[in-house]
């Protein structure tokens, strides 16, 4: 199944796209980032009640498993911030949710996804 995502209900969402040479956009690194991340954290969207639970599962995965987000320049390690996620807000995905326990039992047992 392919990864869908929505960012149409996120606020000025156009400041998440990057316009490339040949006049098309992609996405920038950090909606890339949190957006791949939904798959790994078990959260579809993220929505006013649950930003810090998304941030705090995906806090927990970088510290863990480390981060795919790097500085372009230095390629040193970059990690999402609650500012980044919160910012994210209306991120609709059609990725399948699971429990804290799920969760938790995923990122112990080293399941990468």
């Amino acid at each position: 199944m392919s990864l869908n995502w929505n960012l149409q209900q996120v606020e000025n969402y156009e400041q998440f796209y990057d316009e490339q040479k040949d006049g098309l956009f992609s996405l920038n690194r950090v909606a890339h980032t949190i957006i791949f991340h939904s798959m790994s954290i078990g959260i579809s969207e993220i929505t006013e009640k649950n930003w810090e639970q998304f941030y705090d599962r995906v806090n927990m995965w970088e510290k863990i498993k480390g981060t795919t987000y790097l500085d372009s320049e230095t390629r040193k390690p970059l990690y999402i911030t609650k500012e980044d996620v919160k910012s994210m807000i209306g991120l609709k995905t059609n990725v399948s949710d699971f429990s804290k326990n799920e969760f938790l039992k995923r990122l112990s047992y080293g399941f990468n996804i």
